[in-house]
């Protein structure tokens, strides 16, 4: 279940509730809401005038917007009408005020969301001198596009923009058709441009891109091109192919070997005796094939390791071989592939901690201890192993985050701040997030520390632990490890025999406490459900099957959220780690990644998981657990007591 997520609006009142509120609106007086001076009731003025804008049925003269006039989001009124007329009526005086509108609300998101359809607008009615003059600099995409176009309308040439927006190995928007007609009538798509671009998005793996652009090469440059495709659609034909480019050849290799790595070790050497590629694609065949292994946990990966070219090796490889070092525990090994690290990543955490439990091994105490102790002192997954190793307590570290009442005024006083509270009480979370971000943009690291400080006091979790990670303060424990939701996680974990500090762990994790999150694989609230887990889950705890509305509500989701954590513990032997994996990346793929014969230690087991992402996930949730255990006063439990070995076979389920 991934961690990135939307913040979805919550449910709305009730129907006949808020449909009595827009009558009893409509039909009062314009001052209405001002007279009385009531927030909820601009709220309500706000919805009704702001449906009416979008809907074409505000008029320029409707006194009710004077009601509106100090109320922070007047201005989202102005923006929905704007876009309703940009839409329906666009004419040269809309233009003016769309330009106004927009250059006096710089950090205004709806007027920023608004130059967009204003360009398509101008491209479309050709009124390219304007668009150019609101083009910018940062510019991508179809608005890049358009920028170009409008160059060439006015008789520019722009022959090197036009190029670069071609020689792009994906498929570019609409909006650059019109420049790509323009370098065909110039005679610029030559076959060797067109075959450029299909090399590039080959390369990409854009292939339906490259079959399209096949089409339109001459004869010769179209076979050699279908060439690269055949080898794409049947890997098997590189073992009799001739003539490839080495980048060709070598992406062709890499699509093979992620099908029959195996296969493709053995195959490479015969490659390399026919095709004789250069030290690059060499070095990119057997790069691939290492990492796989190592992903594999095959004891091979050390051998394909060493035959790389250390000057060519980024971080990622690197790590990788001391990770297949770390799983075979050659401990030497460890030691010469942290070694070889430039001193940045050598320094990072995770090798300085394997780099000390290695000289553990192989006796070097004394050196041990001067790297793992500093690390001990750190609040971290990997801090808290090394004073496992070391049997030292935990330092949690802990510093509030000292006032700043200077830096709070002028948070305070920001319009940006009045906005993103009133979208926050509206539920209209995705509008809300785009409004503190706005906030936070600009600001200094001071004032970054008051406004999470602001966040957090206002039950917006999520803004404020992210807040105050931007400013690089790190020790507020309040603020980064909230503990909201606690009667119901303690309930839920009562019934499940769960901690109530793992199931915090895996909340941060998942929705940093946003009750409305929604990842883009759909995955829903404070516990990142899909909803056909959660239909399972709701099935067996004898719950009725849940809307996909129910699950923004906290009980609904903690409840089938620990439900499912606890499964996924009990199919794992109760281990933490597993369990906080196959949450993340599926109870399968788990099942794949355990050791095939001896038992392993959970922390080598952990350190070689395949996906970046899960990896990552495991370590950080860990992470957690200890510091919410500390803020609940939990008591002393070493991280390691509470992670058994690592099997080799787990009963199934029932």
């Amino acid at each position: 279940m991934p961690s990135s997520m939307l913040e979805q609006p919550t449910l709305p009142k009730t129907f006949f509730s808020a449909l009595f509120l827009l009558l009893l609106v409509a039909a009062a007086p314009a001052a209405w809401a001002a007279e009385r001076g009531d927030r909820a009731g601009q709220r309500v003025l706000f919805r009704t005038l702001e449906a009416a804008a979008r809907n074409g049925a505000l008029a320029p003269d409707d006194a009710r917007l004077a009601a509106l006039r100090d109320y922070p989001l007047y201005d989202y009124v102005i923006a929905a009408d704007l876009r309703y007329r940009l839409k329906h009526h666009a004419n040269a005086a809309l233009d003016r005020e769309m330009a106004e509108f927009i250059d006096q609300h710089p950090d205004l998101p709806p007027a920023q969301r608004l130059r967009s359809p204003w360009l398509k607008s101008l491209a479309k009615r050709k009124r390219w001198q304007q668009l150019l003059a609101h083009s910018r600099d940062d510019d991508s995409g179809a608005n890049l596009c358009r920028a170009v176009h409008a160059r060439i309308a006015l008789g520019q040439a722009p022959q090197s923009a036009a190029l670069a927006l071609w020689r792009v190995g994906k498929s570019q928007p609409d909006a650059c058709d019109p420049v790509f007609d323009w370098l065909d009538h110039q005679g610029l798509l030559t076959g060797a441009e067109i075959q450029r671009r299909a090399r590039l998005a080959y390369l990409a793996g854009q292939y339906g891109l490259v079959r399209y652009l096949t089409r339109k090469l001459p004869a010769a440059r179209r076979d050699t091109v279908e060439q690269w495709l055949a080898v794409i659609d049947d890997p098997g034909k590189l073992r009799t192919s001739a003539g490839l480019p080495d980048d060709i050849l070598a992406k062709a290799f890499k699509s093979y070997a992620l099908r029959h790595w195996s296969a493709a070790a053995r195959l490479y050497p015969q490659l390399v005796e026919r095709l004789q590629p250069g030290p690059q694609a060499r070095y990119e065949m057997q790069h691939y094939i290492a990492l796989l292994f190592a992903q594999d946990h095959r004891p091979e990966a050390l051998l394909w390791f060493a035959r790389l070219d250390p000057a060519r090796m980024d971080d990622h490889t690197r790590g990788w071989q001391a990770r297949a070092a770390i799983q075979q525990q050659r401990w030497p090994l460890v030691i010469d592939a942290i070694r070889a690290m430039p001193a940045e990543q050598a320094n990072e955490e995770e090798w300085q901690y394997w780099r000390g439990r290695a000289l553990l091994a192989i006796g070097d105490d004394d050196q041990a201890r001067q790297i793992l102790e500093p690390l001990a002192r750190e609040r971290s997954y990997h801090g808290y192993l090394a004073a496992d190793l070391l049997d030292m307590g935990y330092s949690f570290n802990e510093r509030p985050l000292p006032a700043n009442n200077a830096a709070r005024n002028r948070i305070l006083a920001k319009p940006a701040l009045a906005r993103a509270a009133e979208l926050h009480a509206l539920d209209r979370g995705w509008q809300f997030r785009l409004e503190w971000n706005a906030l936070i943009r600009h600001l200094e690291a001071d004032e970054l520390r008051e406004a999470a400080r602001l966040a957090a006091q206002r039950g917006w979790y999520s803004r404020a632990i992210i807040t105050l990670a931007r400013s690089n303060y790190w020790d507020d424990l309040d603020i980064r490890y909230p503990t909201p939701f606690l009667e119901q996680i303690e309930d839920a974990a009562a019934l499940g025999n769960l901690s109530a500090a793992y199931i915090l762990a895996i909340m941060r994790t998942e929705s940093l406490f946003v009750p409305t999150a929604v990842s883009p694989a759909g995955a829903v609230g404070l516990m990142q459900l899909m909803p056909g887990t959660a239909a399972l889950m709701a099935g067996k705890l004898g719950m009725a099957k849940p809307s996909r509305l129910a699950l923004y509500q906290p009980t609904t989701n903690i409840r089938l959220g620990t439900g499912y954590l606890q499964r996924m513990l009990a199919r794992f032997g109760g281990n933490p780690a597993l369990a906080a994996a196959a949450y993340n990346a599926g109870p399968g793929k788990v099942q794949h990644w355990l050791p095939q014969t001896d038992d392993l230690a959970p922390a080598i087991w952990i350190a070689n998981i395949p996906y970046t992402e899960t990896r990552k996930y495991v370590q950080n949730v860990l992470a957690h657990m200890m510091v919410f255990r500390y803020r609940l006063g939990a008591g002393p439990l070493s991280l390691s007591r509470q992670l058994p070995a690592v099997q080799s076979h787990y009963l199934r389920e029932s």
